[in-house]
């Protein structure tokens, strides 16, 4: 190996050294302060060079080929130059599948929706780019729209209006929503899920107390019902957590309030809970109420609780299909 690839070499590893330590140690605004500059650089880096970058990926083609040919006694100069355009295709498109993955990851996100959870501020089929990039140095603000990953399956990502901010109470009284007591009028919502409950939207540093209505252990046992066997259905399907636990109660700081549906993605909370312990933490996250605007037909906080601000990926900007509805979304 050369000397020049051993520079890289190090180079690369003392830059993610220096990532875990910001990840560890410094706050968020910091380690995503450094990590993309980095990640900037490095896209300027393959745009300066991309003709060096080319030539260079020809000349290990070109060698990788001869190795292969040599290997297998290959002589046939129509297979050789097809073997050639197989890789020069196999690179092509694997570089691009990776700088676009890495550009919807963290600069631009471009998500189709599939519901009508957001009608008439965004429709099923719609396509929309969102800026991946300011909730990572910023926090959402009322009424903007975001992209996030919902708490129950962990992996989907759903698209909803931030209504209700850490620290705030909110209530839907007559289909009015209600925050910190002061009627607002942004658009009508349904109490559907929320009932005449007054919630307390839990932020950083909050107690939180998880607390089972029974003993679920003692209801598994009269029942011969295996506990090892439904904590595993639990978790690998856990949208059944609050079918099978309708009863959960959640209170921030003495007061009852929605649901943080996190936990059941926390084993050791998860086995606390199945043997009708109550479980209390200390939360390390703020959390957000989220919305849709077709309120009849939105599954959002009102069902699924409150939504933690790591979760939160981006926030939608502007639709770009169908071509005849393009425009800011807002």
């Amino acid at each position: 190996m050369s000397t020049k690839n051993w520079t890289y070499i190090i180079i690369f590893i003392i830059i993610i050294t220096i990532l875990i330590l910001l990840k560890l140690f410094a706050t968020k605004t910091i380690f995503y302060g450094v990590f993309y500059f980095f990640l900037t650089l490095f896209f300027i880096y393959i745009f300066a060079k991309e003709k060096d970058l080319a030539k260079k990926f020809d000349v290990r083609r070109d060698k990788f080929v001869k190795k292969i040919t040599e290997k297998y006694d290959i002589k046939n100069e129509k297979k050789i130059k097809h073997l050639k355009k197989t890789l020069y295709y196999i690179e092509t498109i694997g570089t691009a599948l990776i700088l676009v993955v890495i550009i919807q990851r963290f600069y631009i996100g471009n998500f189709k929706i599939p519901t009508g959870s957001m009608i008439p501020t965004i429709e099923v089929g719609d396509r929309v780019f969102a800026d991946m990039v300011s909730y990572k140095f910023t926090t959402p603000k009322r009424n903007s729209i975001i992209v996030f990953e919902e708490p129950i399956q962990n992996k989907v990502l759903y698209t909803k209006r931030a209504m209700g901010l850490p620290g705030e109470r909110i209530k839907i009284e007559d289909d009015i929503l209600y925050i910190n007591g002061e009627k607002t009028d942004f658009r009508r919502y349904s109490n559907l899920g929320i009932g005449d409950m007054e919630w307390r939207i839990p932020q950083k540093g909050d107690k939180l107390e998880i607390i089972p209505a029974g003993n679920y252990n003692e209801a598994y046992k009269s029942a011969s019902i295996d506990i090892a066997k439904v904590q595993e259905e639990l978790k690998n399907n856990s949208v059944s957590i609050y079918e099978f636990m309708p009863n959960l109660k959640f209170v921030v700081n003495g007061e009852e309030t929605g649901p943080i549906l996190d936990f059941i993605h926390d084993k050791n909370i998860l086995d606390k809970l199945l043997v009708g312990e109550t479980v209390e933490v200390i939360l390390k996250d703020n959390y957000y109420l989220a919305l849709g605007d077709n309120t009849d037909n939105s599954f959002d906080s009102r069902y699924w609780g409150f939504v933690k601000e790591s979760r939160i990926r981006g926030r939608a900007l502007v639709r770009f299909w169908p071509l005849n509805r393009i425009g800011i979304v807002k």
